[in-house]
């Protein structure tokens, strides 16, 4: 027992040495590192226990739907500063993101992206469970506008007047942050892994005034897009990584 747990604050501690910076910490799927003491799901299943996600498209719209027990959910928690659930889309290859923030499923959301698209909700369920994570994945959406969408695949991120650094899990802006806070933070990051779809989010710490900090779990080493989201100038900003562990 005392090896593999020492095998695995071994493996915590070079990957952190490598990817976390001086600040930022990743934890593998073995080390029980949610930042809200749940263990991690990552969203890889569409269906859990008695619940259960489908996604229908029609046009540049998906419709996703939970179920549970076959019965359609229609009452959800607060869940990151939000009466309702999260929803995220990407693309098959990692160069397009949407994080949506409906007040109920069950109803058409509008996407511009390409054609093939992972959608992931995240809800709280009253008196069920207290946040639950699903994926399905839809190749019928026929959007495939990109513009506007930068996708940084080195460690620097610029939209011209804002510069956005990546160190590690630190992200470090190119002025003070003047923003104010974003699903129950300074700045909200998503996690993708390209060969499964894996999904994980964290909250992130200011350092200093223009340095954002995360602690997080991964399911392990692959090809990621990270979509860093915080509020800057009056306007929501969000920086797109991808990069490979």
């Amino acid at each position: 027992m005392r090896s593999k747990v020492f095998a695995v604050i071994l493996i915590v501690l070079g990957v952190g040495a490598t990817l976390g910076g001086v600040y930022g910490q990743v934890f593998l799927a073995e080390d029980d590192g949610h930042h809200d003491d749940r263990a991690p799901t990552f969203a890889v299943a569409s269906e859990v226990g008695a619940f259960d996600l489908s996604v229908s498209a029609d046009g540049d719209t998906v419709t996703p739907t939970l179920t549970q027990a076959g019965q359609s959910v229609t009452d959800f928690g607060e869940l990151h500063g939000h009466d309702g659930p999260h929803v995220f889309v990407v693309s098959d290859v990692l160069d397009w993101f949407a994080h949506l923030t409906p007040t109920a499923l069950d109803e058409p959301l509008d996407v511009d992206g390409p054609d093939l698209h992972r959608v992931i909700v995240q809800a709280a369920i009253p008196g069920g469970s207290d946040l639950l994570e699903l994926g399905a994945t839809t190749d019928q959406v026929s959007g495939s506008d990109l513009g506007g969408i930068e996708v940084a695949d080195d460690d620097e991120w610029t939209n011209g007047s804002l510069t956005v650094s990546r160190q590690g899990f630190d992200f470090v802006l190119s002025q003070a942050w003047n923003g104010e806070d974003v699903y129950d933070g300074p700045a909200f990051l998503t996690l993708v892994r390209a060969e499964d779809f894996s999904f994980t989010h964290a909250h992130g710490e200011l350092v200093g005034d223009n340095r954002f900090s995360f602690a997080t779990d991964l399911p392990g080493l692959g090809d990621y897009l990270a979509a860093l989201e915080f509020e800057q100038n009056g306007e929501l900003v969000t920086a797109l990584f991808r990069f490979t562990l």
